[in-house]
């Protein structure tokens, strides 16, 4: 049996998570170790044991072979565990550490697969990048753990208004990113801009104030907006920028001959 090894993450780590994974990985190694050891010792004295046809030698027979079954069990359990802490390791090095939302390099992939799908299947995505206003005058008077909770009932909120396939990722500071596949047509992604406004709107308490956020929201759509990820982000971006200006709780798409579908089903 060879060593256990974690596989290669899509981004590199922090120092501190490499440290985590790599003490994890040389403690589940060492398992393997020992265990590879008690079953080379208990081979050796089951050989012994045929080897001695004697009736004195039966009974260490068949308690060489208990043994042996019994330290395949361990091997089996120690196998799952180690997987089970790999696991958590990838999905720890994929997550935002305050949204638990994908991070920038697990949302990159999912947007590319994305593409290609809709690609070969002639469909249409979507990518909502999100800015929240007024966050930072919530950061000065309410503090950073407010905006913190802030940040994660966002994030919270998001979800609650895409399908399981689509992706709501926090892309840095109070910007996030939702992917919506499988759209048909622009005005779908006008249907999801207007829930998330409505959702951000109701009254949210954080701690022991009661807030009204509201978000500027720009609107890519692949492929007329962009035929990669960043592309599509940066149009995007630059979307909700131009919606910024206009306004404060609105969403604009990046095409220009779009404007009109601001309006459509948005409540």
């Amino acid at each position: 049996m060879g060593k256990i090894a974690l596989l290669k993450p899509p981004i590199p780590p922090t120092k501190r998570g490499v440290a985590a994974a790599t003490q994890t990985l040389a403690q589940l190694n060492e398992q393997a170790d020992r265990v590879r050891t008690e079953l080379g010792h208990l081979r050796e004295d089951l050989a012994q044991a045929q080897r001695d046809s004697s009736d004195a030698k039966g009974s260490q027979l068949r308690e060489a072979n208990g043994h042996l079954v019994l330290a395949a069990l361990q091997a089996v359990a120690t196998a799952e565990t180690a997987a089970s802490d790999l696991d958590r390791l990838a999905r720890a090095s994929q997550r935002d550490t305050l949204t638990d939302t994908p991070n920038r390099a697990l949302m990159l992939d999912r947007m590319e697969r994305a593409i290609a799908m809709a690609r070969r299947r002639r469909t249409c995505i979507a990518v909502v990048f999100l800015d929240l206003d007024r966050f930072k005058q919530i950061n000065d008077t309410l503090g950073h753990t407010i905006g913190d909770g802030v940040l994660q009932l966002v994030a919270r909120r998001l979800e609650s208004v895409v399908r399981d396939s689509d992706t709501v990722s926090r892309h840095g500071g109070d910007e996030f990113l939702v992917l919506l596949t499988g759209i048909s047509r622009s005005s779908d992604a006008a249907l999801i801009a207007g829930k998330v406004m409505a959702a951000l709107g109701a009254p949210s308490r954080v701690g022991e104030h009661v807030l009204h956020l509201s978000a500027s929201i720009g609107i890519a759509v692949y492929p007329q907006d962009g035929q990669d990820a960043a592309t599509l982000i940066d149009r995007a971006d630059a979307a909700m920028y131009r919606s910024k200006k206009n306004g404060l709780g609105s969403f604009e798409f990046h095409s220009a001959e779009r404007p009109s579908e601001r309006s459509l089903e948005l409540f």
